[in-house]
């Protein structure tokens, strides 16, 4: 519960610490020019987990986006690895890549362990979110929402299966 609030008060804090004058579009269009974008999470360093997304604009106010995350942790006696896949379909409320936005998705994750059998989920879900791009292209996007894990292999108990919050920061480049 208590790494759950600390990641609502990072949310929190980056929301409102962003300048209203950067948020402004380029050249006063309603289109900010920007079709795509490439975003990675910036703490991935730093907590054992690397994941990158990509964004594609498909119409005024949706995008596509796919992403892919790993992780390799030593809990001590056992080196859990952890890899998966992630798809969502992002509606905007004003303009695609840009601004608020809700996206259900779909993910999809694998998990081995050297003392565990093997295990993976499958994760539906949907998230609320914003979208920056600032002057040249810098992206950042901040979303928390929550999937339903449902877990298979041979071992996963009647615990493993139920409501997991969503949450992710990321930064990155349009085009």
């Amino acid at each position: 519960m208590k790494n759950l609030l600390s990641i609502f008060s990072v949310f929190a804090l980056l929301l409102f610490m962003c300048p209203q004058d950067a948020l402004a579009q380029r050249g006063g269009s309603t289109d900010s020019g920007f079709n795509q974008g490439i975003k990675v999470g910036p703490f991935g360093f730093i907590l054992g987990f690397y994941n990158a997304t990509y964004e594609r604009k498909l119409k005024d106010k949706s995008s596509f986006t796919v992403g892919a995350r790993f992780s390799n942790f030593n809990l001590g006696v056992d080196d859990f690895t952890s890899f998966g896949f992630n798809a969502s379909y992002r509606i905007y409320f004003k303009e695609a890549i840009t601004g608020p936005y809700f996206a259900p998705g779909i993910s999809f994750g694998s998990n081995s362990s050297e003392t565990t059998d093997s295990f993976s989920n499958i994760r539906p879900g949907a998230v609320v979110g914003w979208q920056w791009i600032f002057g040249g292209g810098f992206m950042m996007d901040l979303n928390i929402g929550a999937g339903y894990r449902l877990g298979f292999g041979d071992d996963v108990n009647a615990d493993f299966d139920g409501v997991r919050p969503n949450f992710q920061y990321s930064i990155g480049y349009a085009f």
